[in-house]
């Protein structure tokens, strides 16, 4: 699973922690993480991109990832059929919650992330 987050942050160890909150919302499902990038958003100034490897538990389930989602925003977007991109984003029409200090945050999934 490939995760991109665009986090507010004002410097690194600011944008580690507010990570660090996001991972404990996935822990239950999590194996391994791998930060590949965590570095400023050339956009915005008080803003980091962060990408992540994850290696998720065998036995997730979509609508497992979806409910365990749930914490993280209450208003999710899918792509694909089957699923295979997920999208939360404080702009999301109908989006009323979503994990402070989180912009936006895509998921990718492998084939091999989710049973059906």
């Amino acid at each position: 699973m490939f995760v991109r987050l665009y986090i507010t942050a004002q410097n690194e160890p600011e944008a580690k922690g507010n990570l660090i909150i996001v991972l404990e919302k996935l822990k239950s499902i999590l194996i391994k993480t791998n930060v590949e990038k965590l570095e400023p958003y050339w956009k915005f100034n008080d803003m980091y991109v962060v990408e992540l490897s994850l290696e998720v538990k065998k036995d997730l389930t979509l609508s497992g990832l979806k409910y365990l989602l749930e914490s993280i925003s209450d208003r999710w977007e899918y792509y694909g059929e089957p699923i295979n991109e997920l999208l939360a984003s404080k702009t999301v029409e109908g989006c009323n919650y979503i994990l402070k200090n989180v912009e936006m945050i895509n998921i990718y999934l492998d084939k091999y992330d989710i049973k059906d």
